[in-house]
């Protein structure tokens, strides 16, 4: 087992980096290659607390387990690993919030190399995350604390989350379970497809279908600059309907009383209420009882 000091020289140099939060009883990363651990600490945490995350690119995952106690393993595979886990800076440690995990990579670096890491960190699952990852997927499990995530590309795929999600991707899709709380996506590139959210939703991708089902009574916004948005609502809510699309379609079922076009629909969903604000430039538009 390496120890803290050492723990400094972790994770800095180019690689591909994938990020996962997932629950004890997900399934773990698949690999070609036995690893090494390279390092494998535990902390004291705090039920309730925060875990913080800044990384480069590598594999990452994030598990929520029952307990205070949180654990950070990093794996390495390769045969230049050992070697290139020393090049590397990586922080790993407690502080009075929860748990702070963080790269400081060199400027310079000696070429590729044969090194590829997985840093696994275990957490509460009462836990805020909050994850800025320069590129890679992400995948997140149920969790009770709010989640942001920030990568510049890669796809993001999240679970049952009882808080406020907000997940921004330069380019990679969107999928999540569930979000009890308030949802904001926005993605430069890719498909979005939403389970159910229970407060206000926010959705803008680039290009790239959305389909997102509607829990609560919050305001939702949804837009793409290409592709197609299907908005799920409950049959009997009421909503100040916006739609600007190649083609707009409304379930009969919901009661839409307003001015309807080929691309084009203003009203109102039963008595009115919430905005419910759907531009999809060039796709087509389907509001359906869920």
């Amino acid at each position: 087992m390496f120890r803290p000091a050492l723990l400094l020289a972790a994770i800095a140099l180019s690689g591909c980096f994938t990020f996962i939060v997932t629950d004890e009883s997900a399934p773990t990363v698949q690999t070609d290659a036995p690893a090494d651990v390279l390092f494998d600490e535990s902390f004291s945490v705090r039920d309730g607390g925060a875990l913080a995350v800044d990384l480069g690119s590598e594999a990452v995952v994030v598990k929520t387990v029952s307990g205070s106690r949180a654990r950070v393993v990093v794996e390495g595979r390769g045969r230049d690993a050992v070697q290139e886990f020393q090049r590397r800076r990586f922080t790993a440690r407690a502080v009075r919030r929860g748990l702070e995990v963080k790269t400081d990579p060199p400027r310079r670096t000696s070429g590729r190399a044969d090194a590829r890491f997985t840093v696994t960190v275990e957490v509460p699952r009462r836990f805020d995350v909050a994850l800025d990852v320069g590129s890679g997927s992400v995948s997140v499990g149920s969790l009770d604390g709010d989640l942001s995530v920030d990568t510049g590309s890669g796809s993001v795929s999240v679970g049952h989350i009882r808080g406020d999600v907000a997940i921004d991707t330069g380019s990679g899709s969107v999928r999540a379970e569930s979000v009890s709380g308030a949802l904001e996506v926005d993605t430069g590139s890719g498909a979005v497809r939403v389970g159910e959210v229970g407060g206000r939703a926010t959705v803008d991708t680039g290009s790239g279908g959305v389909t997102l089902t509607v829990g609560g009574n919050g305001p939702v916004e949804v837009d793409t600059g290409s592709g197609s948005a299907t908005v799920l609502v409950p049959e009997r809510s009421n909503w100040e309907v916006d739609l600007d699309g190649s083609s707009v379609e409304i379930d009969r079922s919901l009661g839409f009383d307003g001015r309807q076009e080929r691309g084009r629909a203003r009203g109102r969903i039963g008595s009115g209420g919430p905005s419910l604000s759907v531009d999809t430039g060039s796709g087509r538009i389907a509001i359906r009882s869920r």
